[in-house]
């Protein structure tokens, strides 16, 4: 098989799988079932077209007869034509045409003319004397103009005779016996002469069949044409029963299927989902006409749902008592991170130089960054979606500036950052970045400004990662010179982002550092670590205000 035999195969596959049960049952019926009925309605055809050959067969049939039996009729118009110019005299004009005549139709008209074209006789209707040249023996058959009646003219000795046959005379003579009146008679001449003797009614859906054939020796020609249906009522049912029988079967057994087994099975899954909601025992509906297997299924679910409600039950009871234990530890190294920081501020009020003083600042300024995001975490555990970026860096930045040593003038400190959520393994290398770089700058440059950025629009920024930035003229080159402190500084930060798992960005001109942090989330609402609903968090998915710190 090539592979796109099998990408084709592996798509239908696709799309079958994704039906309901009963729409595969019922295409499966539907497909089983259709040749089935295919060979049926094709035999059905065959038989509804070997009956309309034989309908055509009899309509030809039909036609010779209207054929012969209008040449009959002209030959005794000839005959009694010949009698009448025979035996002259003014009653043989009336005698021939009550022989020529049919009751109940238009009667015809006849006239007797001498060598030179006077009126012998004539019946009562006849028009008048006509000035015609004598014809020959042989009758002579001609249609007038408007095809209103039939001109027969022959012969008869030293005399002439003429006959006017009327249109309803020649229909009511070549009308065929066996036809219910769903044919088109015409009769035409070699001159273009055209004489309609008989309208077809319409019939639905019907065929036409036609046939011509040659009356008085050809002088003139018959066409029928008859309109048959090519399926009769029976016909068509045969027809049809084969179709309806195989949707009735795929109907038939897609609906026993679906009120024995897929409607039962529904009401079980209904069943267990309440169940699931409400966290009770699983209550079996009340069903009327399922499968037994189906009542042995349900007695099964309903056990295993008993089972995996009491396994939930005493997880739920060691989940609360870790829970309680995780809150335990992390509350006490809360508070000996409060007893290590207390300790350091001890320390730093009795230092004497001031190498001595600025070495406690800095342990000071690192130990509060792990303790607030420790406490962070700690109210983390609270609704567990990580540690709010955003009141970490504004509580971060308020205490370093608050740490300035007396008589150095603080840093102006500017927050714009976006909502952001991230893990405690992201938060503390953040703070003790934040706490690096705030602390180079406000050393190097007091009284200077520093801006930090959080944001996670750009379109280098991957999905799910924060840039995280930086920037003071404090951490220029221009600011002050390159000392040991700020080499040892850049070096910290580069292990922190390394930690990380990013690039640092730096732009010594500028002042600037930025990198990429994973987030977790962006604008959802939180607890902040006092258990109050945290101001700042307002605006949801949007940027917030820079908040500004200091002069």
């Amino acid at each position: 098989m090539s592979n796109d035999e099998q990408i084709r195969a592996g798509f239908i596959a696709s799309r079958f799988a994704r039906l309901s049960t009963s729409g595969k049952l019922l295409l499966i019926l539907t497909l089983a079932l259709l040749p089935l009925g295919l060979i049926a309605s094709l035999a059905s055809i065959e038989t509804a077209r070997a009956n309309h050959a034989n309908r055509a067969a009899a309509a030809r049939l039909l036609a010779g007869d209207s054929a012969d039996r209008l040449s009959l009729f002209l030959d005794h118009v000839s005959a009694s034509l010949r009698l009448a110019g025979r035996g002259g005299g003014a009653g043989a004009c009336r005698r021939a045409a009550e022989e020529i005549s049919v009751a109940g139709v238009e009667s015809a008209r006849v006239a007797l003319f001498n060598p030179a074209g006077r009126l012998i006789c004539a019946s009562a209707s006849f028009p008048g004397t006509l000035p015609l040249r004598a014809p020959g023996v042989a009758p002579q058959l001609l249609l007038d103009g408007k095809g209103g009646m039939l001109r027969v003219i022959l012969g008869t000795g030293q005399n002439w005779a003429l006959a006017e046959l009327p249109r309803a005379l020649l229909a009511k003579v070549s009308h065929p016996n066996a036809v219910d009146g769903s044919y088109d008679l015409r009769l035409a001449d070699g001159r273009g002469g055209v004489m309609p003797l008989a309208a077809m009614r319409t019939v639905a859906l019907g065929r036409d069949i036609v046939s011509q054939l040659p009356v008085a020796q050809g002088q003139l020609r018959l066409a029928m044409r008859v309109e048959s249906l090519p399926l009769s009522a029976n016909e068509l049912l045969i027809t049809a029963l084969p179709l309806l029988m195989w949707l009735a079967a795929a109907a038939i057994g897609w609906v026993v299927a679906n009120r024995l087994i897929l409607r039962p099975l529904g009401e079980l899954q209904r069943a267990i989902e309440t169940a699931r909601a409400r966290g009770g025992a699983l209550v079996m509906p009340a069903m009327t006409t399922p499968a037994q297997e189906i009542r042995d299924l349900g007695d099964a679910l309903s056990g295993a749902m008993a089972t995996i409600a009491r396994h939930e039950a005493e997880l739920e009871d060691g989940l609360a008592r870790q829970t309680r234990l995780t809150r335990e530890v992390h509350h006490r190294v809360k508070n000996n991170l409060q007893v290590v920081a207390s300790l350091l501020n001890i320390h730093a009020r009795g230092a004497r130089t001031p190498e001595a003083i600025a070495a406690y600042g800095a342990i000071q300024r690192r130990v509060d960054a792990l303790a607030l995001v420790h406490r962070s975490h700690y109210a983390e555990l609270e609704i567990n979606r990580g540690v709010a970026l955003r009141p970490l860096i504004g509580e971060l930045a308020a205490n370093l500036r608050g740490s300035a040593p007396p008589g150095m003038a603080p840093p102006r400190l500017v927050l714009d950052t976006r909502l952001f959520s991230a893990t405690q393994d992201v938060a503390v290398p953040v703070a003790f970045l934040i706490t690096e770089l705030v602390e180079l700058a406000m050393f190097r440059l007091p009284g200077t400004e520093i801006r930090i950025g959080l944001d996670g629009e750009g379109p280098d920024l991957e999905p799910g990662r924060a840039r995280l930035s930086i920037v003071s003229p404090g951490l220029a080159d221009a600011a002050a010179p390159r000392d040991e402190a700020f080499v040892r500084g850049e070096r910290v930060v580069g292990g922190l982002a390394r930690q990380l798992r990013t690039t640092l960005v730096t732009d010594a001109e500028a002042g600037r550092f930025a990198l990429d942090i994973i987030v977790m989330d962006e604008g959802q609402p939180r607890m902040d670590g006092a258990g109050g609903r945290d101001l700042v968090m307002q605006q949801r998915g949007g940027a917030l205000p820079p908040v500004h710190m200091g002069g």
